[in-house]
């Protein structure tokens, strides 16, 4: 039994960490971008963005990790340093600083279907914090091209589904 959690500890991770995600949202509608880069076995650096173009943004950047748990799913997570400028907030002219950490997995349902789910936090300070709740899924076309949809329900924007394509490297 110690054999096989040892030697499941020195697989390789089942996804690539290494890679670019252009997206868009619905309801309400907006562009993201997301690249992450694996900068050594287990660990990875991820910077993302995002607006609805209304005066509004999401910049976030950080480190994470990922590991797989058996032969299909990996479990990753990451803790970001957060600027965040909702369209309604006069007041802070560069956004509000934030930090957050997220934690998810991901699983190959089928050989070429990917699901996942993240959940996390954003603090702004001790009184304000947003939960992030994602679920989605991937088709993997080709090793360096997939497209996923998923449902975002996050106190960041409102309820919304984000459609992305990721390349790869």
């Amino acid at each position: 039994m110690l054999m096989s959690l040892l030697s499941a500890s020195t697989m390789a991770t089942n996804f690539n960490y290494t890679n670019l995600e252009i997206g868009f949202t619905g309801n309400p509608s907006g562009l993201a971008a997301t690249g992450r880069v694996a900068f050594m076995d287990g660990a990875h650096f991820v910077v993302n963005g995002s607006s609805q173009f209304e005066g509004d943004w999401i910049a976030s950047g950080g480190a994470g990790f990922h590991a797989p748990i058996n032969g299909f799913v990996d479990v990753h997570g990451d803790a970001r340093i957060y600027s965040v400028k909702f369209p309604q907030d006069d007041k802070h002219d560069f956004g509000e600083l934030a930090y957050g950490v997220n934690v998810g997995l991901r699983a190959w349902i089928l050989p070429q279907i990917e699901a996942n789910a993240v959940v996390g936090q954003v603090a702004f300070d001790s009184d304000d914090t947003r939960s992030i709740v994602e679920i989605g899924g991937r088709f993997h076309s080709t090793d360096a091209l997939s497209i996923g949809a998923s449902y975002r329900a996050n106190g960041l924007y409102k309820e919304q589904f984000y459609f992305s394509v990721r390349f790869e490297f």
